[in-house]
């Protein structure tokens, strides 16, 4: 992580963005994961999108509840196999039964694949880990390589990203006068936000 990286002079909300909003990010992301020859798989765009969406933290269940959910509520327009069979002579009793039971049940969503996302998520610079409460969220600045301070109120769970020349500066220390190559970093402060004091 060098510390010649972008640097902004304010506080965002991490979780302050308009259904337009998240279809712009969504699209950014895209390209810059295709600039960056990543794949952008389906399953990572739903996981971005839900992150992005979000009005607080979102962790890792909360997400696998939601893209369950997303998967009970859409109907099946993926089987061909219904499709090829209509086309030809009536189905089996069998063939009937297989059909029916693929559109009733829907594939589980596996947490090691929704844990795999958030890591892809998180090395593109699309999303930030909260350890302290084992959340994710969106990153204000995801194109630019930034370290940040989150701060994090107990009360209402809204979270500000800060990027500032403060938390630059201890990066600098670090890496130039002790030396410490910094992979990836994550300051947080837990308190109380301006509306709840």
């Amino acid at each position: 992580m060098s510390t010649s990286l972008s640097v902004c002079e304010h506080l965002h909300d991490v979780q302050d963005f308009t259904p337009h909003d998240v279809t712009e990010r969504l699209m950014a992301a895209k390209e810059q994961c295709r600039l960056n020859g990543a794949r952008f798989t389906p399953l990572r765009q739903q996981i971005y999108q839900l992150v992005l969406a979000a009005n607080k933290p979102i962790g890792a269940y909360d997400l696998i509840t939601q893209l369950q959910q997303m998967r009970l509520s859409e109907p099946n327009n993926n089987d061909d196999s219904s499709e090829a069979l209509s086309s030809q002579q009536p189905p089996t009793k069998a063939a009937s039964k297989e059909i029916s039971s693929k559109k009733q049940a829907p594939k589980n969503v596996a947490p090691p694949t929704v844990y795999r996302s958030l890591e892809f998520l998180l090395s593109e610079g699309l999303i930030h880990q909260l350890t302290s409460i084992n959340a994710y969220v969106p990153c204000c600045h995801p194109r630019a390589q930034h370290t940040a301070a989150f701060l994090i109120c107990g009360q209402c769970q809204r979270v500000q990203e800060c990027s500032s020349v403060p938390v630059q500066e201890m990066m600098s220390f670090a890496e130039q006068d002790v030396g410490f190559i910094v992979e990836r970093s994550v300051i947080e402060l837990s308190g109380r936000c301006q509306a709840c004091q």
